[in-house]
């Protein structure tokens, strides 16, 4: 009989599966293998295929032809995947967030207090940075279903941050996988001022660390952005960004207002720079208090200001108003033509 520490493997997809070099990861894997009892092997690999999305162990075509799978086992693996993922009484928290938004302060909050880990829902993996290693920064941040089942059959419940817009398609995935999506939105100038200090940190502190490859596919911005004039750099975001801020903001009040999804809106000059303790108890009620403490999240909200935690950056509202005006009016022309058939006003005051 097996006496496999599975504490052991683990610890070592813990430590190989976020690794850039996924040749590397795919050799240590496989000699992992070789060095496993052999009854043990298919239940490690199966483990080492759910840690990374690119491996597949090593070897002969006889061997991969006597376990391949058919369509209809295929189908019936799905159908009990999908079937354990839905019914699982878990807490599933999807952070829907326009950048800089307190979405990562709220995020890990919850993940405290929850005492679940954070997933990333764009890819499958054991660890949420192995997707990051892979490259997968500049992708849309859509859900990836596998993901969605992976992390609903984790037996704990997660909490995901991701900058994703909402469709119909989406909506149907939050119901059958019972995520709770909460929506954090804020003032589109404060934010691309916010977001221009979060780009210059990482860039000035990638440049000791990272190649230029490694930090576009990081970021894609120019590789000469701190050195450029606020004004330009302003401008960049604004072409990257803006139409993206009007979609996010749009598609899930409209996805609201066809009934598919209720979402928590939180926003960060009204909930978020207001009463915490009400901000607690509005979340704690959303995501159910058989899972949140209204009490504890609210005191974990008060630590993590006062730690400076959670890339809290200056936490007040109204810098975007010093933006140039013909940064101003870039975002304003974005929005002019949506502006018949939907009030931004939430997000663009003016």
């Amino acid at each position: 009989m097996s006496r496999l520490d599975w504490s052991l493997v683990k610890s070592f997809v813990r430590d190989a599966a976020p690794v850039p070099d996924a040749e590397w990861v795919a050799r240590k894997f496989d000699e992992f293998l070789r060095r496993s009892d052999p009854a043990d092997a298919f239940a490690i690999s199966g483990v080492f295929s759910l840690a990374h999305p690119f491996y597949v162990p090593k070897m002969s075509d006889a061997v991969a032809d006597n376990l391949a799978i058919s369509v209809p086992e295929l189908g019936e693996a799905l159908m009990r995947a999908r079937l354990t993922a839905s019914r699982a009484k878990q807490p599933n928290v999807l952070v829907a967030c326009l950048p800089k938004s307190a979405s990562t302060f709220i995020g890990q909050s919850l993940m405290k207090v929850l005492n679940v880990p954070m997933a990333v829902l764009m890819s499958s993996a054991l660890s949420p940075q192995t997707p990051f290693s892979m490259g997968i920064t500049l992708r849309e941040q859509e859900t990836d279903e596998l993901a969605l089942i992976q992390y609903g059959n984790n037996g704990q419940g997660y909490v995901a941050q991701h900058h994703l817009r909402c469709t119909p398609y989406l909506c149907r995935q939050l119901e059958l996988y019972n995520i709770r999506p909460i929506v954090t939105y804020r003032n589109v100038y404060d934010s691309l001022v916010s977001l221009d200090d979060m780009m210059r940190k990482q860039q000035r502190e990638w440049a000791a660390t990272r190649g230029k490859d490694a930090i576009y596919f990081s970021d894609g911005l120019p590789s000469n952005y701190c050195e450029l004039d606020d004004e330009t750099r302003y401008l960049i975001l604004v072409d990257r960004q803006c139409a993206w801020y009007l979609q996010f903001f749009m598609s899930w009040k409209r996805c609201e207002a066809l009934g598919l999804v209720k979402p928590l809106w939180v926003s960060y000059e009204e909930d978020f720079l207001g009463n915490k303790q009400r901000l607690a108890e509005r979340i704690a009620a959303f995501v159910g208090p058989e899972f949140l403490d209204s009490a504890k999240l609210h005191e974990v909200f008060s630590e993590t200001v006062q730690a400076g935690h959670a890339r809290f950056n200056k936490g007040v509202s109204g810098r975007g108003s010093q933006l140039p005006e013909r940064v101003k009016d870039r975002i304003r022309a974005s929005f002019d033509l949506y502006r018949e058939d939907f009030d931004f006003s939430e997000i663009l005051p003016d």
